[in-house]
This record gives C-alpha cells, structure tokens and sequence, in this order.
C-alpha cells in the first residue's frame, strides 16, 4: 500500500510539473505573439 501511495504522489507531482510547463511555455509563445501583433 505504501508503495501504491509513493507512486501516486510522483505521478501527480509529474502532472503539475507537466501542465507549469506547459503554461509557462504557451503564456511566453502568447505573449511573443502579441508583442508582435503590437509592433506590426
């Protein structure tokens, strides 16, 4: 059972690492496109 636990709290900490990754990286292509979009 503890071992069941262990695994379960590594694969929600990948998840939430995962999905902070993807926002930071859509939020930055985001921003550079309205940087753009502003400068055009």
């Amino acid at each position: 059972m503890f071992a069941v636990a262990v695994v379960v709290c590594l694969l929600v900490f990948a998840l939430i690492a995962g999905a902070d990754l993807l926002i930071s990286n859509i939020n930055s292509d985001e921003l550079s496109n309205m940087g753009v979009e502003r400068k055009s």
